[in-house]
């Protein structure tokens, strides 16, 4: 017999977006991937054209990455918005979770930073810009816009066609993939992470608490890298 833990996260994991329509569908999805694959080449003509620097592109500072976030959140916002004709905040799950998922939240993303060091040392998350230009990027607008998509929008879509816990796991395998992993420790760090936020989306049937998680993680490994 199974420990009561694990049947308690299998049972939350299918019983989480019972009854819940998803605000986008696989050609949302389709139309922001095209925008993500086309964004370098027109950030290369921005080269081109002496709007940015070569150096600037390979080395994105705080305004340039700024600036690429709010486009994609937006971009993402009007693609639900325009297609579907709906409130996109709550389609996408942006609604605050029972109190006992937003205390489990930051916890788990304490214990998820704390799995990603010993695995990866400082290395993991070295900070290349001023701490509070990371914060900002790292752990409020990064987060927003990442679980936005990947646990907002994609995982709800997958969950219609697939089982909650297929759907989970892939969502994790592209979000690992998003964030171009350079060796098996970050495949299972990023993927390990991605199911993490995509388990507490579901069983908390709120992309607010997903985005907790994945904010404190961010932070703890912020705070550690500049230690």
């Amino acid at each position: 017999m199974a420990p009561d833990w694990c049947a308690f996260i299998f049972k939350a994991t299918e019983r989480g977006s019972d009854n819940e329509s998803p605000c986008s569908s696989y050609e949302d999805i389709g139309i922001f991937s095209l925008l993500l694959t086309v964004l370098r080449p027109i950030l290369g003509f921005f080269v081109r054209f002496r709007l940015l620097t070569r150096w600037e592109l390979e080395h994105p500072g705080f305004g340039l990455q700024l600036a690429v976030i709010l486009v994609l959140m937006t971009a993402l916002y009007l693609i639900a918005k325009i297609r579907h004709r709906r409130p996109v905040l709550h389609a996408l799950g942006w609604v605050w979770p029972h109190t006992k998922w937003v205390m489990l939240a930051p916890i788990l993303g304490v214990l998820l930073a704390g799995l990603a060091i010993c695995l990866h040392g400082q290395a993991q998350n070295t900070r290349t810009i001023p701490l509070v230009e990371a914060m900002i990027l790292g752990v409020v607008l990064g987060p927003i816009l990442e679980e936005s998509f990947f646990r907002g929008c994609l995982l709800p879509v997958l969950a219609g066609s697939l089982t909650n816990s297929l759907a989970v796991i892939l969502t994790a395998l592209v979000f690992a993939l998003f964030h171009n992993p350079s060796n098996l420790s970050h495949w299972v760090s990023f993927s390990g992470s991605g199911v993490a936020y995509g388990w507490i989306r579901m069983a908390s049937r709120s992309t607010t608490a997903a985005t907790l998680t994945h904010a404190v993680y961010n932070l703890v490994l912020l705070l550690f890298a500049g230690s």
